[in-house]
């Protein structure tokens, strides 16, 4: 009996709680989105567990494909004279393409929640205005 009584102790007390990941803040602003950096980012908002970077990852692999797929990213992202892409991202065909092509292992509901925090990591970043 005492030797469950200490080991759970040292489980409470014993483990402190170390980041999954971490973000690197002279990032802020810089306009250069990092996969995995975006993908901690979201882990670290939703308080996810380390194993949960993967299939954040793996969103955000379908997003970008997505994107490519339907033509919203440009080859040439430096064209200042181009006139903005007409071609708007709909979520909800977004998580369809996850979900049915990609086979991302995760629901709809979550990858919604994954897609909206993802916009927080683009204001981080400077992509995305407030």
């Amino acid at each position: 009996m005492r030797k469950i009584f200490i080991l759970t102790l040292l489980s409470i007390f014993g483990c402190k709680s170390e980041p999954i990941c971490t973000i690197n803040e002279n990032n802020a602003g810089k306009q250069n989105y990092d996969l995995d950096e975006a993908s901690c980012f979201i882990a670290l908002k939703l308080d996810k567990k380390a194993s949960d970077l993967k299939l954040i990852h793996s969103a955000l692999i379908a997003e970008l494909n997505y994107g490519d797929k339907i033509g919203l990213y440009s080859d040439n992202p430096n064209s200042e004279n181009e006139p903005e892409s007409s071609i708007s991202l709909d979520i909800n065909k977004m998580v369809e393409y996850a979900l049915m092509v990609e086979n991302v292992d995760l629901s709809e509901n979550e990858l919604l929640e994954i897609y909206d925090v993802e916009i927080e990591y683009l204001k981080f970043i400077g992509i995305v205005d407030e």
